[in-house]
């Protein structure tokens, strides 16, 4: 019998998509992340990335970086006078931040909940005050003009999948709540996923049993 216009069509079709290239997945478990302290001596931070892999911190040689934080006291927050902040509360009920600029002695401030970014210049002056008790955060640093940082908090019912096309150079997902398959990948709370892009193709996730929030960050 002839095979059908159609069929062959609907066949390469099938091959083509079979031979893209699948993104690259990295599981980066908490022990993994590197702690040090604050740049201002008050308080610790956990690395989950940064880069390049080789940059400091301290010196803020970095063109982006990723953590997390407990913060248990008002304080003020460290300088970076060449990158932007993105900041997310995971655990607690939030912070009043009070910025100061000094070159017109004028403050502003914000009251962040609980998962809600919020995206502020590093070089201005920052103070944190806990507005019920000790929280803990999710920084994302860029390079000013250098970096940008696109970030979502999402949320999956229960056994639902949905598709992700991440467009970033760099790609994470952070699970904040509940239990991720990522494709054939398990991602559970305080676990991040490094998510190196394939050629036009799509990443299952789906919540398993209960469930799951998460944030996706999308570095360009």
């Amino acid at each position: 019998m002839v095979q059908s216009t159609c069929s062959i069509l609907l066949e390469s079709i099938s091959q083509a998509r079979c031979n893209q290239p699948m993104h690259t997945l990295e599981l980066i478990s908490p022990d993994r992340y590197q702690r040090a302290k604050w740049k201002n001596g008050l308080g610790h931070t956990d690395q989950i990335a940064i880069h390049p892999m080789n940059a400091d911190l301290r010196k803020g040689d970095f063109l982006w970086r990723i953590s997390t934080a407990r913060i248990e006291n008002a304080s003020d927050f460290s300088l970076f006078p060449d990158h932007d902040r993105n900041l997310i509360i995971l655990e607690g009920a939030g912070v009043r931040l009070t910025h100061t600029f000094p070159e017109s002695n004028a403050s502003d401030t914000i009251e962040l909940p609980r998962l809600e970014p919020y995206e502020f210049p590093g070089d201005v002056p920052s103070r944190c005050e806990l507005l019920q008790g000790a929280v803990n955060d999710f920084s994302v640093f860029v390079r000013k003009g250098e970096a940008f940082a696109q970030i979502e908090i999402q949320s999956i019912p229960a056994n639902q999948e949905v598709e992700w096309a991440p467009e970033g150079q760099w790609n994470f997902i952070y699970v904040v709540e509940g239990m991720l398959m990522a494709d054939a990948t398990r991602v559970g709370p305080g676990e991040t996923l490094r998510v190196e892009q394939g050629s036009e193709s799509l990443l299952g996730l789906r919540a398993v049993d209960s469930p799951a929030t998460f944030i996706q960050i999308q570095i360009q």
